[in-house]
């Protein structure tokens, strides 16, 4: 009983904090959530050492001159570059991250005589059709290339988020100076409860039957009997159920909890299914300034047919971290992809390989993860294979947390967590490098869930019972607020 009422001896100071906080937060979420909407799924592998962006001939022709057909055609150094396959591949996610929707790089195989198309999408650098990219140019397109890296041959949607001084609207369409709400970042005050429109994390949609009663649990006992569990939970957090798949605020929740019926803290709500048949479950710390880790697995329960999750949360919740640098700057190379003149096959200059191929290009992660470092490792770092010679590559050094109020020792590496130019968005700006150099062109992630990026059997729990002549295993999938524990995968999982 000591946690209940230790928790229980906090409140009264927290009403008024709670109604300070809500009269300084928008009344409502914006309609539209800010960022650039795009695909992950660039192998990692492909993006560390390929003839195009690790050799640097190659990139100086790219550096120099127009991101265009002609280049491809004419200048020596590119024109065979993409018959590595590798190279190919990373040219396809080049072009989108670089130029616009209605703008395209041809290149022909000289040897196939095959025709290829390589079409923009994201437009971060669209000058770069014309003539030779500037260092703002160049920053935000490496930082949309490790955005889009996967070490796991996954395709996940993600959210970019920025500011962009040449163009406001590139990551922010609408235009708002408010979009979304601060609900899913960190509590800057910390404080604790119900109330605070900060530190949520989206846990998921579940469909149930219209106007029946359903409860949602996180390790509190089944309603009525006060027996049994319905749920697992790690920690102490509280729950928000929302008619809205993408969450809500608290004014227009269907019920919340911080506790259960039966007296423990384990948080259960119960309510009346939707007449949409739909609802979703948010969850965040009961004390919001405590380390990352905490955790639910919620549970629902219902006499009618309905299922909990049925589907992952509806919004880009989770800011998973930013990459920042130059990953186009050729003297910075450790290594370099060289094709055979003879052959066109590609080898390592520095046979098997092991390190960081490009040395000015750098990330960050969220204060969420318990242990950011081992999540960006098997991120962005993976086994690699170039005509059979294995050497293990990571695309990115790592600096530690972006922000304040992480598990790590380490300083942030960012001095804002959320930019001025838009409300909500949390956008860091202004990173740092190592050596305590300053970045402008950071692109900060935002996943629907932590589980995400994550391999499958990382996304899966399972406890095996044995009894006398056999043993039982059972495996569920994780919430993704448990997905934030600490994942080690290992040198090279790929």
């Amino acid at each position: 009983m000591a946690p209940f009422v230790l928790r229980a001896s906090s409140r009264p100071a927290l009403a008024l904090l709670t109604c300070m906080l809500a009269l300084l937060l928008p009344a409502s979420q914006a309609v539209a959530e800010p960022g650039i909407r795009i695909l992950n799924s660039l192998d990692t592998r492909d993006l560390a050492l390929n003839a195009l962006t690790t050799n640097r001939q190659s990139l100086q022709a790219l550096t120099s001159g127009p991101l265009s057909t002609k280049a491809f055609a004419v200048d020596d150094r590119l024109k065979n570059q993409l018959r590595d396959g590798a190279a190919f591949r990373v040219m396809e996610y080049l072009v989108e991250c670089a130029l616009p929707t209605g703008s395209a790089v041809e290149w022909m195989d000289p040897v196939a005589g095959v025709p290829h198309k390589f079409e923009g999408g994201a437009g971060l650098c669209p000058e770069w059709e014309y003539g030779a990219p500037n260092s703002t140019c160049l920053g935000y397109v490496t930082a949309c290339l490790l955005a889009r890296n996967n070490a796991y041959g996954l395709e996940v949607e993600l959210s970019m988020r920025a500011e962009d001084p040449r163009e406001p609207r590139r990551f922010n369409p609408s235009g708002a100076s408010v979009e979304w709400s601060p609900m899913f970042l960190p509590c800057p005050s910390g404080g604790s409860g119900l109330g605070l429109e900060c530190g949520w994390v989206g846990e998921g949609v579940g469909t149930c039957t219209p106007r029946e009663t359903v409860t949602v649990a996180a390790g509190a006992p089944y309603p009525g009997t006060c027996t049994g569990q319905l749920g697992q939970i790690g920690g102490d957090r509280v729950l928000r159920v929302c008619k809205d798949p993408a969450g809500c605020e608290r004014g227009d929740r269907i019920v919340e909890a911080d506790r259960n019926a039966c007296g423990g803290i384990a948080p259960s709500a119960t309510f009346t299914c939707p007449d949409s048949g739909m609802y979703s479950v948010m969850s965040a710390p009961y004390n919001r300034a405590t380390a990352p880790g905490s955790w639910v697995w919620s549970q629902a329960y219902s006499t009618s047919p309905g299922t909990y999750p049925a589907a992952a949360f509806g919004a880009f919740t989770f800011r998973e971290g930013a990459f920042y640098g130059n990953l186009f700057d050729a003297k910075a190379l450790a290594v370099e992809v060289v094709l055979n003149k003879d052959t066109w096959k590609p080898s390592l200059s520095k046979p098997g390989f092991q390190g960081y191929p490009y040395q000015n290009v750098y990330a960050c992660y969220s204060r969420d993860w318990v242990s950011g470092d081992s999540h960006l490792g098997s991120r962005i770092c993976a086994n690699t294979n170039v005509s059979g010679d294995t050497g293990f590559a990571c695309l990115a050094r790592t600096v530690g947390p972006c922000e304040p109020g992480s598990t790590s020792s380490l300083p942030p590496s960012c001095n804002v967590n959320d930019g001025s130019k838009v409300y909500g968005d949390g956008d860091f700006e202004s990173c740092r490098d190592e050596s305590g150099i300053g970045h402008d062109e950071p692109i900060t992630v935002y996943l629907r869930s932590p589980c995400d990026l994550l391999p499958t059997s990382a996304r899966r729990v399972c406890t095996t019972t044995c009894e006398a002549t056999h043993c039982t295993t059972k495996c569920r999938l994780k919430s993704p607020s448990e997905c934030v524990q600490k994942y080690s995968p290992g040198k090279g999982q790929k």
